[in-house]
C-alpha cells in the first residue's frame, strides 16, 4: 500500500501527528483482535505489524503486512464494525493511533485526507482481488514469485533487496505448507529468479519475477 505519512502535506501530517496518539508494541504483541470493536486507525511510524486470519486452531493465513508509514484496518474503522482480522507487532513497532471520531473529523474537514483514504481503498480492493486470483488460480511456484515480486517492488527502485521475511511467514502469505514454500524459493534461485545467501532471499532485480510471472498468466 501507499505509505499516508510519506504522501500527504506537511500541515496534513501536523494534524494527524497532534490528533492522534503513539504507542509502542513489541514482537508479537496484538494490537488489537479480530472480532474487536474497530475503535482507532493505526499508522505505523516504525516497524512492521502482520495482519492474519486464523482458518483453524493453529493454522493462519498472513491477510496483509503493513511497515513504515503505512495505515490498516480502514473498512471497518471506516463503518464502525469490528476488524475482520487480527493484527500483531512482527517487531518492535512504533504506531500512531488515532481514534474512530477523530479519524471521521478528518475525513469530514480535510479533502486531501478524503483522497488519501480513497486512493487507500481503491488500491487495497485492486491488491485483495489479485491475492484471490493467485492463490485460486497459480501454482505454488507462482504464489511464491508473485509475493516476493511484491515484497521487492515495495523497495523499488532501490535493488537489490533482501526480503526479510521467514519462509513460515511467506508460506502463510501465500497459503502453503513452510515445507513448500522452501522446496519452490530453492527452485526459484535455480532458475536464476533471486538468490540465497547466508539462508536469505535476495532479489537482484524485479524483471525475472515479472517475466516468470508473465510466462505463467
Amino acid at each position: 500500500m501507499k505509505p499516508l505519512l510519506q504522501n500527504i502535506s506537511g500541515s496534513l501530517m501536523a494534524d494527524v501527528t497532534r490528533l492522534g496518539k503513539r504507542r509502542v508494541f513489541y514482537t508479537d504483541e496484538t494490537i488489537f483482535n479480530e472480532g474487536d470493536k474497530a475503535l482507532f486507525l493505526p499508522i505505523v511510524i516504525s516497524g512492521r505489524i502482520k495482519m492474519i486470519h486464523f482458518l483453524e486452531l493453529g493454522k493462519e493465513v498472513i491477510i496483509g503486512i503493513f511497515e513504515e508509514g503505512e495505515m490498516f484496518a480502514v473498512p471497518p474503522v471506516f463503518d464502525g464494525k469490528t476488524y475482520p482480522s487480527t493484527a500483531i507487532a512482527m517487531e518492535e513497532t512504533l504506531l500512531l493511533l488515532l481514534q474512530r471520531r477523530v479519524f471521521l473529523e478528518l475525513l469530514r474537514e480535510s479533502d486531501e485526507f478524503a483522497f488519501a483514504i480513497i486512493g487507500w481503498m481503491s488500491e487495497m480492493l485492486r491488491e485483495k482481488t489479485q491475492t484471490i486470483q493467485n492463490l485460486a488460480m497459480s501454482s505454488p511456484d507462482h504464489r511464491v514469485a508473485a509475493i516476493l515480486l511484491k515484497l521487492a517492488q515495495k523497495e523499488a527502485p532501490h535493488t537489490p533487496v533482501k526480503i526479510s521475511l521467514r519462509r513460515e511467514d511467506i508460506a502463510k502469505m501465500a497459503g502453503l505448507t513452510t515445507e513448500t514454500t522452501i522446496r519452490v524459493v530453492r527452485r526459484l534461485a535455480k532458475l536464476e529468479l533471486l538468490t540465497i545467501v547466508h539462508g536469505k532471499i535476495i532479489v537482484e532485480s524485479t524483471t525475472p519475477l515479472l517475466g516468470f510471472l508473465d510466462q505463467r498468466m
